[in-house]
């Protein structure tokens, strides 16, 4: 059977399902939008995917996977903590650059769409192999030996439901300004230097 990964129509409709995705939620995107954007075909959608949600699960796998390998890739790396640190908050600017109020709600916050367990349960496997990787960076010594890491990963998860507060979301241009803020919040709290 062929991998799927290799197909370039399969591939299409990851890309055009997470740029409509991010940018509109799930709810608003149709199949039919995310075949035009991919320029394929409805019966090639339904040959890779029984449904939308399904699509919706994938694209969240691969956005995570990419996430953490690329997360990995600069833990990993030979250089100073703070290169570590402005490193890891570039990554998580770039990875929510379009990212929309839809989005987070449809993604994280309603369950009537049937996502918000299966989010939780990856989110939750996400945050447990970046804390070994934080804790391991406190061996290491580029981590503060003192964090409770746990409790960061914690406060995180948290965060999520507070990012859909509308007062909140109106004291920001976008959701990816309000989420640049909580990053640098919680990596340099309020010094006016960022080491």
């Amino acid at each position: 059977m062929e991998d799927p990964e290799s197909n370039k129509k399969y591939t299409a409709i990851l890309e055009a399902s997470r740029k409509l995705f991010w940018k509109h939620g799930l709810r608003r995107v149709t199949v039919e939008e995310i075949c035009k954007e991919a320029d394929t075909s409805k019966m090639t959608f339904y040959r890779f995917f029984p449904n939308k949600n399904e699509l919706a699960k994938v694209v969240l796998d691969r956005y995570l996977q990419e996430g953490l390998a690329a997360f990995r890739k600069i833990i990993h790396e030979n250089s100073s903590a703070a290169e570590k640190m402005q490193q890891m908050i570039q990554l998580k600017m770039e990875g929510t650059y379009d990212i929309s109020t839809e989005f987070i709600q449809d993604f994280f916050i309603k369950t009537d769409i049937g996502l918000s367990g299966y989010v939780t349960g990856r989110m939750n496997d996400y945050f447990k192999e970046a804390i070994e990787e934080f804790k391991a960076g406190q061996e290491k010594g580029w981590i503060r030996k003192d964090l409770n890491v746990e409790f960061l990963f914690y406060f995180s998860r948290k965060m999520i439901p507070v990012m859909y507060d509308k007062e909140l979301l109106q004291l920001f241009k976008s959701p990816h300004e309000m989420i640049g803020e909580l990053t640098n919040l919680i990596v340099y709290g309020i010094s006016p230097l960022k080491s």
